[in-house]
Order: C-alpha cells, then sequence, then structure tokens
C-alpha cells in the first residue's frame, strides 16, 4: 500500500510540474521572409513622363580629326534581323546625307577662293553625278557599325538601334578616287583644307543634335 501511494505521489508531482513548464514555456513567432523581387521600374521625369532610354548613342558622336558618326532607329519591325538592318541602313543614310553637304560646301568654297587659278577651279554641276553620287558611295564602301542593340516592345515588334562610323581618312581616301576616276584637275591640298573645315564644323553641330536626343 505504501507503494502505491508513493507511486501516485510521484505521478502527480510530475503532472504538477508538466502543466507548470508547458504553461511558463513563451512561444516565439518568426515572420516569413518577402522573397518576392520587385520589377525594376522604369524611371520617371518630375512631370510624370517616362525618361526612355536611346541605345548605342554614346557611339553616335563624330569624333573630330578621327571619323564621322551616325545613329539609326528603326521600330516596328516584325523580327531582330529586320531591325537591325534598317537601322543600319539608317544610320548610313545619316553620315551619307551630311557628307553629301560638307563636299557641296568645299566645292563651293573651294571654287570661289582666288588663290586658285582657274585651271584649277572645280565645279559640282562637272562632276558626273554630282556630290550626291559621290558622298553616297564612299560612305557606302567605307561605312562601319560599331553597334547594334534591339529591344521588343509591348505589341511584340522590334526595334532597332546602331551606330555606324567612317574614319575621316577613309572618307577623304575615297573622295579622292572618285575625283580622280572623273579625272578632275584640281589643287588637292586646298580642297582638302576645305574639306578639314567643313568636317569639323558638322562634327560640332552633330554634338548638339544628339545631345538633344538624350
Amino acid at each position: 500500500m505504501k507503494h502505491n501511494g508513493l507511486i501516485s505521489a510521484i505521478a502527480c508531482c510530475a503532472c504538477t510540474l508538466a502543466m507548470f513548464m508547458t504553461s511558463c514555456t513563451k512561444k516565439v513567432y518568426v515572420p516569413a521572409q518577402n522573397t518576392t523581387v520587385s520589377a525594376p521600374t522604369t524611371p520617371r521625369l518630375p512631370n510624370g513622363e517616362v525618361e526612355l532610354t536611346t541605345f548605342c548613342i554614346d557611339d553616335a558622336y563624330d569624333k573630330p580629326g578621327e571619323y564621322m558618326a551616325g545613329l539609326g532607329i528603326a521600330e516596328d519591325r516584325p523580327d531582330r534581323a529586320r531591325a537591325i538592318t534598317d537601322a543600319n541602313r539608317v544610320a548610313i543614310a545619316d553620315i551619307a546625307s551630311r557628307y553629301v553637304g560638307m563636299i557641296k560646301n568645299a566645292i563651293e568654297d573651294y571654287s570661289k577662293d582666288t588663290n586658285v587659278p582657274s585651271s584649277k577651279k572645280m565645279y559640282e554641276s562637272s562632276l558626273e553625278g554630282g556630290a550626291k553620287a559621290i558622298g553616297t558611295k564612299v560612305i557606302d564602301k567605307y561605312a562601319n557599325a560599331v553597334c547594334r542593340k534591339f529591344t521588343q516592345s509591348a505589341t511584340g515588334g522590334y526595334v532597332g538601334y546602331v551606330a555606324v562610323h567612317v574614319l575621316l581618312e577613309d572618307a577623304k581616301k575615297g573622295l579622292a578616287e572618285e575625283l580622280e576616276v572623273r579625272k578632275v584637275d584640281y589643287d588637292k591640298k586646298k580642297f582638302f583644307e576645305k574639306m578639314d573645315k567643313e568636317l569639323a564644323a558638322s562634327a560640332a553641330k552633330q554634338k548638339e543634335e544628339v545631345d538633344a536626343m538624350k
């Protein structure tokens, strides 16, 4: 009987101790970590307009004394290849149109220079195809793409960005070759001094235009 009483007492104490420990234990809850990563948002200007990125623009500046540059953008094209091809065409046309204007201005300045003898004068009207044919051919021949990028719009169309360079050494060499083919008798040193002035002026103007696109 004494053993049974002792066992009962021990069991009672054990039960009481278990109840005490359970009631005194503090439960700590650790909140779950949020693993969702927010997609980067497009920067917005203070007035609410979206800031757009023009790819290849850093390669679209003329570098005086070294090369001419052009930027081409082709939007809403059905595939990537078409977007890049069309953007490349636009970039080349950009340089060509400016180069043709430079040739025209240089010829006019050269022909009016009183230090150039009449036998060495040059007039655009006497050049086969004129400045446009010459300038376009030279740029087409020596243009080199230095940056190609594309993006895809929300509608599924592709946008191509291409920056093209033409080394001034190649541009002047190509122009001299075209004048030689046409058997033009002119003062090469004086004429290309005029071209250098046009190239420098065009580079300054082009920088302002490209800066405005940023």
